[in-house]
């Protein structure tokens, strides 16, 4: 039988997150496109109970690679073809300038030991701009230059990465607003839509925790004292079932806007920056992890389990009735106005009214539950 988070209250956090593996799998394995290798933007359930793929999407199918290959337990060890098929299709993509894109390919580069990972590290210093990138590109792209920095083989200026992944690390401790206990998600707000601009994100908080932990695990330093605060900030507004909230204000330490809450930061997200952070001596962040992780399983709002294991998929959000999925943060343009009224007035909107189940499911998040069900496995 397998384990259970909601009806198993002694199971640890590793055990949780491993029952889940499977789950993740036989997803991916439904989630390549056959023609290009990469990985699809989102799956739908079919009549069947088949998955239905849309899209595809460069940045999941990296954080997809770099999850089987972690999930195959190192760079010496077997990882499966589709792996291989994905990493060779992203390094085929010679024009690729996203940060977060190239810092994941390299990240997988290094997990398989490919040969190509010097060169990919050179493309994610030539495209990272510090001040122009979001701090989600900054952190992936800082969590690739760390990986290289601690395990990459063969040629490279080690130097030159170092001194890129600093520089980083530098813009990224610079976005922390100390009043409100999070990082904001760029340097500046111009070009982003109105309603983001006086807020900022769980996703925010998660990718630049993750690089910036991964740089000290690779240099054996201690990380920014923001880095601490970020992480008991976002356990300390946690719901009460385990929720890890979507906005957060960037005026005062309050959350904004709660949902959707998403699956990928219960099962995947929070985990791979506390468990990092855990990792370095920052906190013991696995007692809120768990809970969180209950929150899939069916101790949420609605009293259901977001995982189908039959089908290899783990929906994606619970949101409130009427979101757009597509849209800006997965809101309808009600949804954003109300945002943009509490991040003015101040006033929180968690509580939770009429919502549903996002059935669909994205790659990634099955990518990078595979990751952090090594991250805890490897922690023990």
């Amino acid at each position: 039988m397998a384990v259970s988070a909601r009806t198993d209250p002694a199971v640890t956090l590793a055990e949780a997150l491993q029952s889940l593996v499977p789950v993740a799998l036989a997803g991916l394995e439904q989630m390549q496109d056959g023609p290009t290798g990469l990985f699809s933007h989102k799956a739908l359930l079919g009549p069947g109970g088949e998955l239905i793929n849309r899209g595809i999407n460069p940045l999941y199918t990296a954080a997809s690679a770099v999850g089987l290959l972690s999930c195959a337990g190192g760079p010496r060890s077997p990882h499966p073809a589709s792996a291989t098929r994905a990493l060779d299709a992203l390094l085929e993509r010679r024009n690729e300038s996203d940060p977060a894109v190239l810092g994941a390919t390299l990240w997988a580069c290094v997990l398989a030991g490919r040969p190509e990972a010097p060169r990919v590290a050179e493309r994610v210093i030539a495209a990272t701009l510090p001040r122009q990138a979001s701090s989600m590109q900054l952190g992936l792209a800082l969590t690739g230059l760390a990986r290289w920095l601690a395990g990459g083989d063969g040629d490279g200026d080690r130097n030159r990465t170092g001194q890129a992944a600093r520089a980083l690390a530098a813009e990224l401790s610079s976005r922390y607003v100390t009043g409100a206990h999070v990082f904001a998600a760029t340097s500046h707000s111009a070009g982003r839509h109105p309603v983001l601009q006086r807020i900022t994100s769980f996703a925010s908080q998660v990718y630049p925790v993750l690089g910036l932990c991964e740089l000290a695990l690779a240099t054996e330093t201690t990380p920014p004292p923001e880095v601490a605060r970020v992480c008991d900030f976002l356990v300390q507004c946690q719901g009460e079932l385990g929720q890890w909230w979507w906005f957060y204000s960037r005026r005062v330490p309050r959350v904004i806007e709660g949902y959707p809450v998403y699956s990928v930061h219960q099962d995947a997200m929070a985990p791979m920056a506390l468990l990092p952070a855990t990792r370095l001596g920052l906190g013991d962040y696995r007692r809120s992890l768990l809970t969180g992780l209950r929150w899939i399983n069916g101790h949420n709002e609605l009293g259901r389990s977001l995982v189908d294991r039959r089908a290899g998929l783990i929906h994606r959000a619970i949101q409130r009735r009427g979101a757009d999925p597509d849209g800006v943060a997965g809101w309808s343009r009600r949804q954003r106005a109300a945002v943009s009224l509490a991040a003015l007035t101040n006033q929180a909107r968690t509580a939770p009214r009429e919502l549903e189940v996002l059935a669909e499911c994205r790659s990634y998040h099955l990518g990078w539950l595979l990751v952090a069900a090594a991250m805890a496995r490897d922690l023990g």
